[in-house]
This record gives structure tokens, sequence and C-alpha cells, in this order.
């Protein structure tokens, strides 16, 4: 896949090794490539490129080039990775007067790799009070929440949130939600609230259908995200986060044997034929993740 939304991360120097949890990393960038002057990764023109998709104030990042080597061993002179400003690489520079291609991806807070849900207002003040709770929300609004959410948010039907309405109210609870006793409150009603909650960010992406374009015949199998948008009109999202690859009988790509590199959310996959063993590639098939 080429994203990974919950990781655990050493940072040293700018850059992350390792396993840590806390953290999530994005998908793979790779906005430009190394002709006119070099190699420009730059973090202003990604965040422009993939709104949503780089937090504002990455806490590491990593780059490689686009068939995998880390940028340490390309023998490039190179500086780090900037959490500030990105990548690049001047061609000037090189002893060969040109920079390899490279990639780039961002260590983000957790928090960016959440997401909210819908606002709930399942009940109203009339009775016994407003009774926002999780058991009835999960019955009423199946598979909308999701199984362990991470925070809750509770405000008025008009958007004020709890804490300011002078309602005499506890704070919403992430194993039960909320509600507020009308017997509790000085004129014995209470606002009509309605609550939200904050959960992973895989929850609230999906999943498109399995697309398989092409067949290892030729030069190989190229599940390409260009002619599979052409082939698909519609059915790919514009910034896929994620893609995920497979034999057509649902083996995993990396289980066949095959050298292949890995899926790209902004390119897709292709497998080529002359470099595996015994010359013919797996037929594949490639789905996306979208937002």
């Amino acid at each position: 896949m080429a994203i990974s939304w919950r990781y655990n991360f050493k940072v040293i120097g700018g850059s992350f090794q390792g396993a840590v949890r806390g953290s999530c990393v994005t998908q793979w960038f790779d906005h430009d490539d190394p002709s006119g002057r070099g190699d420009f990764e730059v973090l202003q023109n990604l965040q422009k490129e993939y709104p949503d998709q780089i937090c504002s104030t990455p806490t590491a990042c990593e780059v490689e080039t686009i068939s995998g080597i880390p940028a340490s061993n390309s023998e490039d002179n190179i500086q780090q990775c900037s959490i500030s400003t990105g990548f690049t690489c001047i061609n000037a520079e090189q002893k060969n007067g040109s920079c390899e291609d490279y990639r780039v991806r961002f260590i983000c807070p957790e928090s960016f790799c959440s997401c909210k849900t819908q606002w709930f207002d399942r009940d109203d003040p009339s009775g016994n009070g407003d009774y926002e709770d999780l058991v009835n929300l999960r019955k009423e609004n199946a598979g909308k929440i999701c199984s362990n959410p991470t925070a809750c948010e509770v405000e008025t039907t008009e958007g004020v949130p709890a804490s300011r309405t002078g309602d005499i109210v506890s704070e919403c609870s992430l194993s039960t939600g909320f509600a507020c006793v009308n017997a509790e409150q000085k004129d014995q009603s209470c606002q009509d609230y309605r609550i939200r909650f904050t959960c992973p960010r895989s929850f609230c992406s999906k999943k498109t259908q399995w697309f398989d374009r092409d067949d290892p015949v030729g030069n190989g199998d190229f599940e390409d995200l260009e002619n599979l948008r052409k082939e698909y009109p519609g059915q790919i999202c514009d910034n896929p986060i994620a893609c995920e690859v497979q034999t057509v009988s649902n083996q995993s790509a990396s289980s066949t044997g095959d050298v292949i590199p890995e899926c790209s959310a902004l390119t897709g996959f292709t497998c080529v034929n002359k470099e595996q063993k015994f010359k013919l590639c797996e037929d594949y098939k490639i789905r996306f993740t979208c937002p």
C-alpha cells in the first residue's frame, strides 16, 4: 500500500526510522523530476498540489528514489529532507550533472490521521431530556460510527458548544455518548443537542472496486492510473490516498515472487515480464482507497 495511517517512529534529525506509536505517514509524493535544474520536492508546492494529504506541520520526512533506493544511498550530493521546506536535488551539484528522480513522504501527528463523523441528533429534550447515547446511536446509524472513537463533540442543533449553553451537563463520553437531563436544569428544560465522533482516518475512507485492465501478455501487466482513469471514467477519485494490488486469484502481490515495485497511489502499478525469473508476470488487479 502507498499509505499507512498508524505508525510509531523514531525521529532522527528530521527523518524517521523504525516503528513507534502515535504518528502516521503519508503516501509517497513525486511532484518533480530531474529535468531542468533538478528535482524539487518542495513542501509548499506539494501541499498545493495534494490538498489535505499533508499536515501543516510535519514532524519528519523521508526521501528515496522512485525505484525505492534511500536518498542517502544514491551517491547524489544532497541535503537532508527538511520538515519545513521538503527536499531538493540540484543537477549542477552532481558529478554527472544530473540528479536521480526522487519522491518524498512525511510523518504527521496522529490527529491528522483522524476524521470526524457526521453530526447525529437522535433525540430532543421532550420527556426526561436529550439522550444522544452511543448504544442507541449505533442501532439507528449502523456502520456510521467506528468501534473505538478517539474523541467526541457536542453542540446544540444551532451550533453552540455544550459548554457555552448554561445547561448542567456532563462531558461527552467515548463509551456512552451524551445526555442532558431536564430535571437538572434551572428552567427544567435542556437545549436540543447533537453529537459527532472522531474516528481513525481509515474508517472514513472507502475503497474502489478491483480493476483489471491488463494481463501479462506483451511487455507485462500495466495497471497504471492514467489508463485506468480512461477506461473507468468517474470510478477513481482525484486524489487516492492508498492502493492495493493482488493477483486475479486473490494472492497478495508480495507473495508471488515477482520482482515488482510498490503500488503507487499516484501512478498505479506495473509488472514487467523481462524482469521476472521466468520472464512472465502474474496477472494482477488493483484497487484504490479514496478520502
